[in-house]
């Protein structure tokens, strides 16, 4: 199949997805029309990604190999979040729940993205089952990390002089503020 290459990149970005956001996702680059189409033609591609040992298939979902989760509502969430990352008019380059073990932390996804020389990262959490105290705990330990833009600089292989750290529920304005 002529797409597998491009859909294989988004699933890289996502690590677990359904055929319809993956569909989703095609259709808005114009890959594919909208609905059934895409939908159909994403879950050829990544059966065949299946069949090439590049992914796993799950029940309604495909993940990379390695990935453990069973897709449950917060991976589901952070997955439509990423896709809405993906779909907005930016290159983005997408850590996925990237374990930080000197900090203690395990980010829902580091987002760079960048346009036309100039680049904004991210610091996303999805927040569908932490508390606020929890998401504060988080974000303080990020605020205090004096090393935390050097260590996201050499993650990202660019310099990030500054970050953001943003929930999915705060996403969409944010990008809209871009």
């Amino acid at each position: 199949m002529p797409h597998e290459e491009t859909i294989y990149g988004l699933m890289e970005s996502l690590v677990i997805a359904s055929k319809h956001v993956v569909g989703d996702i095609m259709a808005h680059k114009g890959i594919w029309t909208a609905g059934t189409s895409s939908v159909n033609n994403s879950y050829k591609a990544l059966n065949s990604l299946v069949d090439l040992g590049k992914l796993e298939k799950g029940d309604h979902y495909f993940r990379i190999k390695g990935c453990k989760s069973e897709y449950a509502e917060h991976a589901q969430l952070l997955t439509k979040t990423l896709a809405d990352i993906i779909k907005f008019n930016y290159t983005a380059k997408i850590f996925r729940e990237h374990t930080i073990a000197e900090k203690g932390l395990r980010p829902d996804a580091l987002v760079l993205l960048s346009r036309l020389n100039e680049g904004l990262c991210l610091v996303l959490e999805v927040c569908n089952n932490e508390t606020a105290e929890y998401l504060n705990q988080k974000i303080n330990t990020w605020n205090n990390w004096e090393g935390a833009t050097d260590y996201l600089s050499e993650l990202f292989q660019v310099c990030i002089p500054h970050f953001n750290i943003i929930t999915s529920n705060e996403l969409k304005h944010f990008l809209e503020a871009l």
